[in-house]
């Protein structure tokens, strides 16, 4: 009763969030054709992956632990593939925008001058991330295996839906594409990862001995303690609790909802760390 009270409890969450966001967003036609790209995109990529990863993987795949394990090996590849081409594309995105600011030198540039509004560019791509989260959100409430941290992920993409839909609506863009590019970089190494340990790519099965699950084990446990336990705490956190001052940036009656945004980052932190201790 408890677990079930607690998804209805997300999923009423997801969606006052997405409603949020699409009536700050006056229910422009762009944004929301934006929204139906990123879900659209999400479902093609899905379809085309179909089409061509069973092959890759049956070329690629090593180890002999028979045809039930090999399909959820399968299974697993496949959903690495497809979350690696979507963080790759957003990274790509993400650096060119982050590549012209000085945001991560000098934190305090995030927040002047107020009002700065995203460029349309940015508020675009936002809604395209919005689109993917949603989807993923979906796709992990209804159609993926439940394993021991299945609960942990949907909270973590309602956590992720909240923070993307709700620094839209008090127009913070700039401190949420910080947020979404350390934790898509993180993703990219991570599903390298995971996919080179689906393909058994490990030194019990790879020619001549090579360890390459190994080393990208390294170098994702590397990568996840300078995105997600160094630059975002000493960053994101850091600027959002002694640089950003709540009246200012979001007026009067908005800090409640800044005061809102900057809990849940807490909460992703303690996740991040929650799983690097895992």
């Amino acid at each position: 009763m408890a677990a079930a009270a607690y998804l209805a409890l997300l999923d009423a969450i997801i969606t006052a969030s997405f409603v949020g966001w699409a009536y700050s967003a006056g229910f422009r036609h762009t944004s929301l054709f934006d929204l139906g790209v990123g879900c659209a995109s999400t479902a093609a990529l899905n379809a085309a992956s179909n089409a061509v990863l069973p092959a890759v993987f049956k070329a690629l795949a090593l180890g002999d632990d028979g045809e039930e394990a090999r399909k959820k090996r399968y299974s697993r590849f496949h959903e690495m593939i497809n979350t690696l081409v979507q963080m790759a594309f957003f990274v790509y995105v993400e650096g060119g925008i982050l590549g012209k600011e000085t945001w991560f030198d000098d934190t305090k540039t995030i927040w002047d001058p107020n009002p700065n509004p995203a460029p349309a560019d940015l508020r675009r791509f936002y809604s395209l991330n919005l689109g993917c989260w949603l989807t993923a959100a979906v796709t992990c409430r209804f159609f993926e295996e439940r394993n021991k941290d299945w609960l942990l992920m949907y909270t973590h993409h309602a956590t992720s839906i909240i923070l993307v839909a709700g620094s839209a609506c008090i127009g913070q863009e700039r401190i949420g594409l910080m947020v979404l590019f350390l934790h898509h970089v993180s993703d990219i190494v991570l599903n390298i990862c995971q996919s080179a340990h689906y393909l058994g790519w490990d030194g019990d099965h790879f020619p001549m001995g090579l360890p390459i699950a190994e080393v990208l084990f390294v170098c994702n446990m590397l990568c996840w303690v300078c995105t997600r336990l160094y630059l975002f705490p000493t960053k994101i956190i850091w600027t959002v609790v002694f640089e950003m001052h709540e009246d200012y940036i979001c007026g009067g009656d908005g800090a409640v909802y800044c005061q809102s945004l900057s809990v849940l980052l807490f909460v992703l932190q303690a996740m991040h760390i929650y799983w690097f201790y895992e």
